[in-house]
């Protein structure tokens, strides 16, 4: 090639160095990301800049709680308009606004193993996976992307998988005045199926004709309203004496022991017989009791006392096998959480003893009160359990606070891993159950179960002070659901 006339080399030299130039500011508008538009609130007031850097000009502030949109980001940095000015702000103080709809808190249940995930899409970070027929709650969806909150993370799963579990009935409590006739139809007529005590608290479904539909001892049926007063009054005899004589109850000691039969309410007094593990006694004591001494007749006809802490309503096994102490809070003269005459006391021994009666033949079982006439104090809970040789001790309560906005279930525990897996499996199968909000497992320093020293935990089902979670509480089915939940978990911790 020849010689170029030294013009053109010159021309072409700054052809090819504007040429560089060019190059490196394509690469440099190349630095950012497009995204599709979205929705962003300011959560401070926020400096509006000429270019992504703290050092460039500012153009003026956003203010807090600010509606925003932006496409374009610059590492950390959002390009967006704001009052006819374009600038860049940083997404420190941004949080993104979520389509979608809001509605009415409504409880669901998963019908498959179901991927909870960060965003709306399948394509975003799995989070964990929600076991199949686990309960959920959500309030908010986008598209069929529904949001939830479970095991502490937040995050949207798909409702191609969650069924809508039917909100519990509407119930209204009212109390007999009288004795009155629980029959099978709403007429005088119906057959009656029991006769219920006058001062007890029902729940009434509906009502027609002065006919109220209720829920009694897990059975519904119809009673005239003409003996109901509205709200749950405390019954005389929760608070004095029961009649306990005539009860059946089993002696519970391990296998190759034996309780003295004495002559007297003494440690001192003779001895009438020896009682081995699981020998059936009837009670002639009116009161019940889980500490000192009980008057008691054999099969045989002999009659004596027995120390209470032997005394189970549950006949154990022949030999020796898993012994479960369970501890209905509060009783006689504690009432324990009270809402709109509802009483902690009630509820508490009603799912306790639907957990005892699901855990016997499985197990060994006994209790720290039977009636609601009786309070043993916090150190003769824990004591009546270290009498024995317990594999577990579970203490059932009912929340309340000052806020009606409180709910759901959660379980303590004090020490120990065997404590701590017990709690998980009692409060997963709470949450799950009877579709209740995760309140978690937590650490507490509860006397009960400090006291305690087989692994131990307090398990609170519900607040007594919300609406939601006292119409469950209050509902038979619930109280079913509790207590299936508490014996499932129980029996998978052993």
């Amino acid at each position: 090639m020849g010689k170029l006339p030294k013009t053109f080399q010159t021309a072409l030299v700054l052809s090819l160095v504007s040429g560089c130039f060019a190059s490196t500011s394509t690469v440099s508008a190349a630095t950012g990301t497009t995204f599709t538009k979205t929705s962003y609130q300011t959560t401070d007031a926020l400096n509006l800049r000429s270019s992504n850097s703290t050092s460039s000009k500012k153009l003026l502030t956003i203010p807090k709680t600010t509606n925003v949109t932006s496409n374009y980001r610059k590492g950390s940095w959002y390009k967006l308009s704001y009052k006819g000015k374009t600038g860049y702000v940083t997404g420190s103080y941004l949080k993104k606004i979520e389509s979608g709809t809001s509605f009415t808190k409504t409880s669901y249940k998963t019908t498959d193993a179901l991927s909870l995930r960060s965003a709306a899409t399948t394509s975003s970070n799995r989070l964990l996976t929600i076991p199949k027929g686990t309960g959920v709650q959500s309030s908010f969806k986008s598209g069929n992307w529904y949001k939830v909150t479970y095991a502490n993370k937040i995050g949207y799963v798909s409702g191609s998988y969650l069924k809508k579990v039917a909100a519990p009935a509407k119930t209204t409590v009212y109390t007999t005045t009288d004795r009155l006739n629980f029959r099978s139809s709403p007429s005088t007529s119906g057959k009656v199926l029991t006769t219920i005590p006058s001062g007890t608290a029902v729940s009434s479904l509906a009502v027609k004709s002065n006919w109220h539909t209720v829920q009694y001892q897990g059975k519904t049926g119809y009673v005239m309203g003409t003996y109901l007063k509205k709200g749950a009054s405390v019954p005389a005899s929760t608070t004095g004496n029961v009649d306990y004589s005539g009860s059946k109850m089993y002696i519970l000691i391990s296998s190759g022991n034996s309780v003295a039969l004495r002559a007297n309410t003494s440690t001192l007094s003779g001895q009438i017989a020896r009682l081995g593990r699981g020998t059936p006694v009837v009670v002639t004591n009116p009161r019940h009791q889980t500490k000192g001494f009980v008057s008691v007749r054999t099969a045989s006809g002999q009659s004596g006392y027995v120390d209470a802490t032997y005394l189970t309503l549950f006949q154990p096994a022949p030999s020796n096998r898993p012994l479960l102490v369970l501890d209905p809070g509060h009783g006689g003269h504690d009432a324990g959480a009270v809402r709109y005459g509802v009483t902690e006391r009630d509820i508490v021994l009603a799912v306790t003893k639907q957990v005892a009666e699901r855990l016997a033949g499985k197990v060994d079982v006994t209790m720290s009160r039977y009636t609601n006439d009786y309070y043993p104090s916090l150190g003769e809970r824990s004591a009546l359990a270290n009498s024995h040789a317990t594999t577990a001790f579970v203490s059932v309560h009912i929340n309340a606070s000052t806020s009606e906005q409180a709910y759901g279930a959660e379980t303590f525990y004090y020490k120990g891993a065997s404590s701590i897996n017990l709690a998980q499996n009692v409060q997963q199968r709470l949450v799950s159950y009877a579709g209740m909000r995760n309140r978690s497992v937590h650490y507490a320093n509860y006397a009960v179960i400090r006291g305690t020293q087989a692994p131990s935990i307090l398990a609170e089902l519900g607040f007594l002070s919300n609406s939601s979670d006292r119409a469950k509480l209050t509902n038979p089915t619930y109280q079913s659901r509790y207590a299936q939940a508490i014996a499932d978990g129980i029996l998978a911790s052993l």
